[in-house]
């Protein structure tokens, strides 16, 4: 619950305009299937830039979506399970990722100092019932960093 305050929501009108938008930013998408041209999430390599999708259990990803995209992956289950909701289907991926991008670039995450700086700024912003005051302290003391150092 409140996990929508932590997110940057975006709507497009088709997976074409979406898909065209992620690639532009250097994104690779990825949508979970089950089929032939499948790869197991544990033998992808995780640290380039990923988009994921994920179906929901009844009527899965589009088949536009499906033909749009990078590759499809898929989760290995043993034993008479076949799919798993699109929340724990979704925590999986998101897990797996961040694990094999922290074995092979050393973090889960490569943002640039001031792109963390940024997002530790926005988190706080959002985090805080009162982020007007927190804004308001964080200019005073850069204020008076900026006087003392003249």
């Amino acid at each position: 619950m409140g996990a929508e305050k932590w997110l940057d929501i975006e709507l497009w009108d088709t997976p074409n305009e979406c898909f065209e938008v992620l690639k532009s930013r250097g994104y690779r998408i990825a949508t979970t299937h089950l089929g032939m041209e499948t790869v197991s999430i544990y033998d992808m390599d995780w640290s380039c830039p990923t988009a994921i999708v994920v179906g929901n259990e009844g009527s899965g990803i589009s088949k536009e979506a499906l033909e749009l995209s990078d590759l499809h992956c898929s989760i290995p289950m043993n034993g008479m399970v076949d799919s798993f909701n699109v929340s724990v289907a979704a925590g999986i991926l998101m897990h797996h990722a961040v694990c094999d991008r922290a074995t092979r670039l050393g973090s889960h995450g490569d943002l640039s100092e001031e792109e963390k700086e940024i997002l530790m700024a926005e988190f706080s912003l959002r985090h805080s019932r009162s982020s007007l005051f927190i804004a308001s302290e964080f200019a005073k003391r850069r204020q008076q960093q900026s006087t003392a150092s003249f």
